[in-house]
């Protein structure tokens, strides 16, 4: 296993004045990392220089396999989709998460694109692999998700072969269950054999919690929730 945190020496000199909030930003009453995540050039250029070295990995990766024979898994929120507004949503109201609130921003379908995101899924499917998606959105939440997904431009079949929720109301937030799922779900739709060999995500638990043959690609999303896998997450760095 190989982890890519994110370490980008050309941002290091802009880090600071990208991620000193003003006196309107402040009474805005958003968080630090959702205002980073909302309006920082920093944030959209690190995402998309991840995107761009896990584009390299698998170019390399499909010089040596058959077409078919490999995949990527990854992640949804604040790995694909940007819920950068329901983040806004509850801060402004000084709420905290909570699953109803989430449940309604679900079904609003109005996240949009990780920036990269959809270039990369394009260029696994380009260069002959396939993308699973494992998420932790429950599974009353699939098909907003869908809706979501199709809204930005991915489409299942054309643009990922699975997708992969939770049980509610008390299916397990450990996602290597369904991370040992996806070969046997691709070779149910006539791809056996598939070796997965990239996790994408934005969170320590979007890969499996035991080492093996595959790369960690991180999104940082500023520390927003959750165990950020970004080694020194959000903005202040």
């Amino acid at each position: 296993m190989t982890f890519k945190p994110l370490i980008f020496a050309l941002l290091i000199g802009v880090a600071g004045c990208a991620t000193q909030l003003d006196a309107t930003q402040t009474q805005s009453g958003l968080k630090s990392s959702t205002q980073w995540v909302a309006t920082s050039d920093e944030w959209k250029a690190e995402a998309k220089a991840v995107y761009a070295e896990a584009i390299e990995h698998i170019s390399e990766i499909s010089a040596s396999r058959p077409a078919g024979s490999w995949a990527v898994i990854m992640d949804v929120d604040e790995t694909v989709l940007n819920n950068v507004g329901y983040q806004i949503r509850i801060d402004q109201a000084g709420e905290s998460y909570s699953g109803e609130s989430w449940y309604a921003w679900t079904q609003e379908a109005d996240a949009t694109l990780v920036p990269g995101a959809k270039e990369f899924i394009e260029a696994v499917n380009a260069a002959g692999g396939h993308v699973a998606l494992v998420t932790n959105r429950r599974d009353n939440e699939q098909l907003a998700t869908e809706l979501n997904l199709e809204k930005v431009g991915l489409t299942r079949s054309d643009d990922f072969q699975v997708l992969l929720t939770r049980a509610r109301p008390e299916g397990d937030r450990e996602k290597d269950t369904r991370f040992a799922l996806v070969p046997d779900m691709l070779a149910a739709q006539g791809y056996p054999g598939v070796e997965i060999v990239a996790y994408i995500g934005d969170n320590v638990g979007d890969k499996p919690s035991e080492d093996g043959a595959w790369t960690f690609f991180c999104i940082d999303q500023g520390g927003m929730y959750g165990e950020p896998c970004a080694a020194v997450p959000g903005p202040g760095r």
